[in-house]
């Protein structure tokens, strides 16, 4: 299941673009949404000037509780910002059941004079018979408020920084 949704940043792209690069803002980006713990694994300057992420964030769980083995989750995030093509694509494998939950996704910044319009796609697939469907809904139906909440903290941050 996919879904996607957007919102206009009152920054240019590439003031948008050093935020999403800096680590800093990335773990507060994180704890913004409710992580607990934030550990940066891996920063690795790429060819083309792609810089590579891979994190470990531990937060309240947010799988559906007929589900649920623990009330935490902990998962690598692996993302990969590409500033001259505008898009950073990502990836999270959760530490439990990763052969049944595929999560991932882009984050694509489209200039628009001085503000930036950002475009947050999610893509969630759940390989468990019977429920998988049902599952990847339940999974999906927050990503709009959590996308909002993600929107509202990078115009803080930018309008900070």
């Amino acid at each position: 299941m996919k879904v996607s949704y957007e919102h206009v940043i009152d920054a240019p792209v590439e003031k948008v673009l050093a935020a999403y690069a800096d680590d800093a803002f990335y773990v507060e980006k994180a704890r913004n949404s409710g992580a607990t713990q934030v550990e940066i694994l891996e920063r690795q300057e790429m060819p083309g000037g792609k810089l590579r992420k891979k994190a470990r964030i531990t937060e309240p769980s947010r799988v559906p509780a007929f589900l649920r083995k623990s009330e935490t989750d902990t998962y690598e995030d692996d993302n990969v910002l590409d500033p001259a093509n505008r898009v950073m694509t990502w990836k999270v494998t959760p530490s439990m059941m990763a052969d049944k939950f595929f999560l991932s996704g882009s984050v694509e910044f489209h200039p628009q004079g001085d503000k930036t319009r950002v475009v947050f796609h999610s893509q969630l697939e759940v390989k468990i018979p019977l429920v998988g469907g049902k599952a990847e809904k339940i999974g999906l139906e927050k990503t709009e408020e959590e996308v909002g909440r993600q929107a509202a903290f990078i115009r803080q941050w930018v309008a900070k920084h």
